[in-house]
């Protein structure tokens, strides 16, 4: 089972397949060539995905809306590339961004971020979808500050990060994958919600790998991060048992540090255990 809030075109491998390299936890930086009007493009026939944007946007948009004065300007460069990737968009879009700056986060079903190239910071964006994080607190930090409360991130691979960053050509686009895991399918995990966390006492059944498909593209005087949440039960792994495997040594081998940021600490042994990959010490 997957769970997206999307009906994704059929793939003749599922989302997580390739998603773990071998060898002990580490940070990567896999970044592979992109298609930034295929990544937006929308892939929900039903309008439920963004139904559901809207339905948050409505009830709180100060948890998940957020712009700089910078970012507002970068934003409408964002709605010039969503005019050539979807014809539908209205010419008057920019206009209409005083009166609803959700506007175009109701017309896209990722979310999206965006950062500039002067000062390197968070200028803005619409995450409904957040992987327990909250983007008004990011809001106009620089990028190596929020990198800097992922224990270990900056260290191993910040530099490669930024310099992407700062030397992504507009309407270059790239991709990558982010994981975690989390103890429901939800695709909203916004801290106030306070979801139950997994625990000691966490069975396998309940378990889900979360994972966030990223989408960077190059514009004007920045770069737009395009965010997509899908999630299935941990157990679908065990039908590629490499895939499997490899999950269970990332676990076994997460430093603590980051199993706490990732909130794992708790349940990262008995998820571990429960796998049966590795015989009990």
């Amino acid at each position: 089972m997957t769970t997206n809030g999307t009906q994704p075109t059929q793939r003749a491998e599922p989302f997580w397949k390739g998603l773990f390299s071998k060898g002990p936890f580490a940070w990567g930086f896999k970044m592979r060539s992109g298609d930034a009007a295929s990544f937006f493009a929308q892939q929900d026939g039903s309008g439920g995905l963004l139904a559901e944007k809207s339905k948050w946007l409505d009830q709180s948009p100060e948890l998940f809306m957020a712009w700089t004065p910078v970012g507002r300007e970068l934003e409408e460069v964002a709605w010039d590339l969503a005019r050539q990737w979807d014809s539908t968009l209205p010419v008057d879009a920019v206009v209409d961004l005083d009166s609803d700056p959700s506007r175009l986060a109701r017309r896209l079903e990722p979310d999206f971020l965006i950062m500039d190239h002067a000062e390197m910071t968070l200028a803005g964006g619409v995450v409904c979808f957040p992987s327990s994080w909250s983007l008004p607190h990011a809001l106009g930090r620089p990028v190596v500050e929020v990198h800097g409360l992922v224990p270990g991130l900056n260290q191993q691979i910040g530099d490669k990060i930024s310099r992407f960053l700062q030397t992504l050509a507009p309407g270059k686009s790239f991709c990558r994958e982010n994981w975690g895991l989390t103890r429901s399918a939800d695709l909203h995990y916004h801290p106030s919600l306070q979801r139950r966390a997994l625990d000691e006492e966490v069975e396998l059944s309940e378990v889900f790998l979360r994972v966030e498909h990223q989408l960077f593209i190059g514009i004007p005087g920045g770069v737009l991060m395009g965010i997509r949440i899908e999630s299935c039960p941990i157990s679908d792994l065990k039908s590629d048992p490499t895939s499997w495997l490899t999950l269970a040594e990332k676990l076994q081998t997460m430093p603590e540090d980051v199993a706490e940021y990732k909130n794992l600490k708790k349940s990262q042994k008995r998820i571990v255990s429960l796998m049966g990959c590795f015989a009990d010490d």
